[in-house]
């Protein structure tokens, strides 16, 4: 799905964090996973397509801070090859931070994105990602242009 310009898309409410989540109409939301931690929602659009909603306390910390504090955990568990933009996400200044899996003969399996946004004393990151990315990077960076935080 590389053409995101007639994607039809739906809101999936997380009333009790403020958060409004758009995607395509076809996707569907599946519930957390409490061995990712402060997960708050997952939600899929078939193989290969999957998002995932963090919130956590952001201890007076930076958008930018939290994606660091997230590159040490993630470069921890084996993720590489990290890069950071500022960029807009959920309506304020926000962090994308990219970065990849490889395989076991060190080729790049999977790319994924996550983006941060801090809010009040909250942190929220949506994380997606692709083993296709030039395929669906269009319809991650429009899921991440859609995703609203409620004051």
């Amino acid at each position: 799905m590389s053409d995101v310009s007639s994607t039809a898309w739906k809101p999936f409410e997380i009333i009790p964090y403020g958060v409004v989540l758009h995607v395509p109409t076809d996707w569907e939301a599946l519930p957390p996973v409490p061995a990712n931690g402060p997960e708050i929602l997952r939600a899929t659009g078939g193989a290969g397509r999957m998002l995932i909603v963090f919130k956590m306390p952001a201890g007076g910390l930076t958008a930018a801070q939290v994606a660091d504090k997230a590159q040490e955990k993630l470069a921890a568990h084996g993720f590489a090859d990290f890069t950071r933009t500022e960029t807009r996400f959920a309506g304020r200044s926000g962090v994308a931070l990219d970065f990849v899996t490889r395989d076991g003969d060190g080729k790049v399996a999977r790319r994924t994105r996550e983006y941060f946004a801090v809010r009040g004393n909250a942190a929220f990151v949506l994380g997606m990602g692709s083993a296709s990315w030039a395929e669906h990077l269009p319809l991650i960076e429009q899921i991440a242009e859609r995703f609203e935080l409620a004051d």
